[in-house]
């Protein structure tokens, strides 16, 4: 037989295959496309989301994850964690700053946004749990509470905990966040913590009239929730988290 007339012969007995093979070629091509876009979505949606994080929230919240480290007692973990997970209450941009691997005496500074000096307002919005700790919380090393973070009945935003009026330098000013004890009723490990974020407003101006920034500074223990006083007495298997 002739080259030409096996040529024929040849298109007839491998032609299916070559089709075959075209067709599997023009799938990857299509699946390996497809990966490609989902992974540049993907990729855009967290840009977005990145941020999202970093606008204010409404109210003049400032969110905790936009609060810089300044220091910490010891290299404890403290890390954006979602809250969507959570059915007690809301959180601003579903997530708080979560401190775990924590003991008795740890604690972090967080320095305050830049602002023009004075006397300003400032609420702390935490989270408690079953396995939370005693926070003290000091401003430019002034203590301005102390809070009892456990929760009986779950996870739970504390809402605004109040530190009183601050006077602020507007530069390099920090808040810390120390641990200092931990409920009766808290389970293991005891003294962790989270923070949703923090409203700082300009003091309201003194009732006589007078220079507000003059005015004497709250007591210490102000708006605080003192050890055992006020928390959560549920029986310490309910609300168990982590």
């Amino acid at each position: 037989m002739s080259e030409q007339e096996q040529r024929p012969v040849r298109a007839e007995r491998y032609g299916p295959i070559l089709d075959l093979t075209e067709a599997g070629l023009w799938i990857v091509l299509l699946v390996v496309g497809t990966l490609v876009a989902l992974a540049v979505l993907r990729d855009s949606e967290g840009r977005n989301r990145t941020r999202a994080l970093a606008e204010p929230a409404p109210g003049g919240l400032i969110e905790a994850e936009n609060l810089p480290v300044i220091a910490k007692s010891r290299d404890f973990t403290f890390w954006l964690q979602p809250s969507t997970g959570f059915s007690g209450g809301n959180w601003s941009a579903d997530a708080h700053m979560f401190a775990s691997n924590t003991a008795e005496g740890d604690w972090i500074d967080l320095q305050l946004p830049e602002r023009k000096p004075g006397r300003y307002s400032i609420e702390l919005f935490m989270t408690k749990a079953a396995d939370y700790g005693i926070v003290e919380v000091s401003i430019n090393g002034t203590p301005r509470g102390t809070f009892d973070l456990f929760s009986g009945r779950g996870v739970l935003p504390t809402g605004a905990l109040e530190l009183g009026d601050v006077q602020l330098g507007g530069r390099e000013d920090v808040m810390r966040i120390a641990v200092i004890g931990k409920n009766p009723n808290a389970t293991a490990p005891f003294f962790q913590f989270g923070i949703d974020g923090i409203r700082i407003r300009k003091a309201a101006p003194a009732a006589n009239g007078g220079d507000t920034s003059q005015a004497a500074p709250v007591a210490p223990e102000a708006g605080a929730l003192r050890p055992g006083a006020g928390a959560d007495r549920a029986p310490t298997d309910a609300g168990k988290t982590r």
